[in-house]
């Protein structure tokens, strides 16, 4: 595994200048794919600025002060995602990662009621025993539950780090999603209709707002009822 990346070749997706720093940290493959994730170093400098250099960063990291979803992380090419929750001992704020509307990773800001709050959203269902299954989550994080009424594409609101489920989110005409890809990535809309294919094609949005996508690219973040806080993003 590759510990640098040339600035120059990281991913479109990661938001840093291209000429200040000549090297990139590689995240490390696991929660999320390199093409889908940001290095824990990345983020802390150059989208927070809570140091110049590497070692600075790599210090703070390693002193046990740093958080993702709740759980204490030491290693700096820690790879983080889209909805990953970030506190460092010592801020009051905690950080969401998210998508601008170039499909690039930013930070929001979130408050504390919401440090231990996460959407997650079903990406596989998997029998694991009688009336038990194994549901996977965009992030590469798993439970096992006996709810039936789970299914991909789902999201669910949950407590970090204990994964414990506070509420379901379906994908349904009313739904209010965050888009995660396509020419309207970054940007909420209502969904007005589904459309199922009966062919391979892949299944159709339409949404109030006047355009429309592919399922995938949707992310329920709310209902007629309630919406998630996405947070604040940050100024780089």
């Amino acid at each position: 595994m590759i510990n640098k990346t040339k600035t120059m070749m990281a991913s479109r997706a990661i938001k840093v200048p291209r000429k200040t720093h000549f090297w990139i940290v590689t995240p490390i493959p696991g929660r999320h794919t390199s093409k889908n994730g940001i290095a824990l170093l990345t983020v802390m400098r150059d989208y927070l600025k809570l140091g110049d250099k590497e070692r600075e960063i790599t210090r703070i990291i390693s002193s046990g002060k740093v958080r993702v979803d709740g759980k204490v992380v030491r290693e700096r090419r820690f790879n983080l995602g889209f909805m990953d929750t970030l506190s460092i001992e010592g801020l009051e704020d905690v950080f969401r990662i998210i998508y601008d509307k170039k499909g690039r990773f930013v930070v929001a800001k979130v408050g504390q009621q919401d440090a231990q709050k996460k959407l997650v959203k079903i990406v596989g269902k998997k029998a694991e025993g009688k009336d038990t299954f194994r549901v996977s989550f965009h992030d590469g994080q798993n439970i096992i539950s006996k709810d039936q009424s789970l299914k991909p594409g789902d999201v669910l609101l949950i407590k970090t780090p204990e994964k414990s489920i506070e509420g379901i989110l379906k994908l349904q005409p009313g739904s209010k999603v965050f888009l995660t890809g396509g020419s309207h990535v970054g940007q909420t809309a209502t969904v007005k209709n589904v459309e199922v294919k009966e062919s391979s094609h892949e299944n159709m949005l339409s949404f109030e707002e006047g355009f429309g996508t592919v399922v995938d690219y949707a992310f329920p973040i709310g209902s007629q009822k309630f919406t998630f806080d996405l947070g604040e993003v940050i100024s780089q």
